[in-house]
């Protein structure tokens, strides 16, 4: 079938059905203006295959789109509320490290919020250099190849989140808690150039995937950041 275009031109590719459905989208007052075509039409029913009214299956297309609104509406809900949970973790955290006075103040008030308030089974914490007045296992040397090799992967300078990494970098993390985490997430500690890591693991292997939101780890990494700086010599 060929239709008249605006541009007085013709499209010849236009099928009837095409054709119908187009007149009737561009004339929704047609069964207002021919109420008689209403009683010609039938429609089969999903289930069970009888007849039903245009109304009948106006009714249910229009209940279909309420549930699919509904349950779109419940997800933003759900999400709204999870954000605001997050959010108050992290807001409660950022107070706890403003307290802190001192670098194992620090480090220690870090590992014991994280695993509480964030429900994790194994926190982890590097950093390249040694503080001066700390010891701490936490810092290595400038020249670690291990921790060197694992910065250079923070090349977006965003967190990698997912499943287990090889063996040798989970133990390097971990130590003996390796073998039961099922999945993890690591935060540069650092934009450009991160001079260290903080690690997440958990027993969860749904807890961190790759296509996962990461500003609330990325807030996580920068206040750690921000306050092991400023008590390092």
């Amino acid at each position: 079938m060929t239709q008249k275009l605006p541009s007085g031109e013709f499209d010849t590719e236009l099928s009837w059905e095409e054709a119908v459905s187009r007149y009737l989208e561009d004339h929704p007052d047609y069964f207002v203006q021919h109420p008689e075509t209403i009683a010609k039409l039938i429609l089969s029913h999903e289930v069970g295959g009888r007849a039903v009214s245009l109304i009948e299956r106006q009714v249910q297309v229009l209940r279909e789109q309420n549930q699919n609104y509904q349950q779109q509406l419940r997800e933003l809900v759900n999400n709204a509320r999870e954000n605001d949970v997050l959010s108050g973790r992290v807001h409660r955290f950022a107070t706890a490290m403003i307290s802190c006075g001192s670098l194992d103040n620090v480090l220690d008030t870090a590992y014991d919020l994280l695993r509480q308030e964030f429900r994790l089974e194994a926190v982890a914490i590097q950093f390249l250099g040694r503080s001066a007045d700390s010891a701490r296992r936490e810092f290595v040397m400038d020249d670690d190849k291990r921790l060197n090799a694992l910065l250079r992967q923070f090349s977006s300078g965003k967190p990698i989140c997912g499943g287990k990494y090889e063996e040798s970098l989970m133990g390097y993390l971990f130590g003996e808690q390796a073998h039961e985490i099922k999945s993890s997430a690591l935060i540069p500690l650092g934009e450009k150039n991160p001079r260290g890591v903080l690690a997440f693991g958990t027993h969860d292997p749904h807890r961190f995937h790759p296509g996962m939101g990461t500003v609330y780890l990325s807030r996580l990494g920068e206040l750690l950041m921000h306050n092991i700086t400023q008590h390092l010599r």
